[in-house]
């Protein structure tokens, strides 16, 4: 009997350590798919895209080489720092806006609504994630064209027809469809994650509504309110369809300007210098909005 625990104790050890062994292997192995992944549609292809940035068109053609002259060219040419400033208004005033809208709704789902009634409106959320964002700016179109349906409803109550196409109010709309139901769905499950008790000993205390919100729901859910925030700025950043079919191009923003370059002569190198820049300024828009999220709960703490 000693024997056998003997062995026992002997083996123990080897076996603990092949199956922690295991556990430390699988999540490398389940995750590889996914690195590759990334490493085939992001990573490299990023790389070729900077790698253009310094190659030169002659005769419609692309040339490999080394010439600094496209980053030059293109940002300090007065088109891009004008597309530029403009893209980053119109980004930060949309993401403005589908804050201010996203999170009281987001709040009265996560909070004020029954488990059965959260789920359904969770799903109708999600719906709009999935469905045809180009079909849907088409959709605006109609509506907002000076023929559209808001147009003929004021003609038939006798009142003038106003221009809503090709402005910012327009534009606004379209990025808005596109980013709102992200937004409110991030803002949501970061709700959904509060402590509810918190919540009601806040309120047992003395707290005011308004207390309650500044004081415990907002610290609590400051890197889902970041991370909200990024997204929508990411998103209108980008942006393409909205600029082009609600406001006719003008004034362009960096998308857009990625397109004109294109198409005039070719310059796939300084079009490239374009979205290289676009990258760059994402990135530390992200790295920027969670620093400073980080930073503050940890002084929170």
């Amino acid at each position: 009997m000693t024997a056998r625990l003997e062995k026992t104790q002997a083996i123990t050890p080897a076996g603990g350590r092949t199956r922690a062994g295991n556990r430390a292997v699988l999540p490398l192995v389940l995750g590889l798919p996914v690195a590759l992944w990334q490493l085939a549609f992001f990573v490299l292809p990023v790389i070729f895209l900077i790698v253009i940035t310094f190659w030169k068109v002659r005769s419609f053609r692309l040339e490999p080489a080394f010439d600094l002259g496209n980053w030059e060219k293109v940002l300090t040419s007065t088109p891009f720092q004008r597309a530029l400033v403009y893209t980053t208004e119109v980004a930060a005033i949309a993401s403005l806006l589908c804050m201010l809208i996203a999170f009281p709704a987001a709040h009265a789902i996560a909070l004020g609504l029954s488990e059965t009634a959260r789920r359904r409106w969770i799903a109708f959320l999600i719906i709009p994630v999935f469905s045809s964002y180009i079909l849907k700016v088409y959709a605006w179109q109609v509506v907002l064209s000076p023929g559209g349906v808001v147009n003929v409803s004021l003609a038939a109550l006798g009142l003038p027809q106003v221009d809503l196409l090709g402005g910012a109010l327009s534009l606004n709309i379209g990025l808005l469809t596109l980013t709102l139901p992200v937004v409110t769905l991030i803002l949501t499950f970061a709700l959904m994650g509060v402590d509810r008790s918190l919540l009601e000993a806040a309120r047992n205390l003395g707290a005011s509504g308004g207390q309650v919100l500044m004081q415990v729901t907002l610290p609590a859910i400051r890197s889902g309110v970041g991370l909200a925030a990024v997204t929508a700025f990411l998103m209108s950043f980008g942006d393409y369809a909205s600029p082009v079919f609600l406001t006719g191009s003008n004034p362009p923003t960096l998308s857009i300007l990625i397109v004109d370059t294109v198409k005039s002569g070719s310059q796939w190198p300084r079009a490239s210098v374009i979205g290289v820049s676009m990258l760059v300024i994402l990135a530390l828009a992200f790295v920027t909005v969670q620093f400073l999220t980080q930073r503050r709960a940890g002084g929170a703490r």
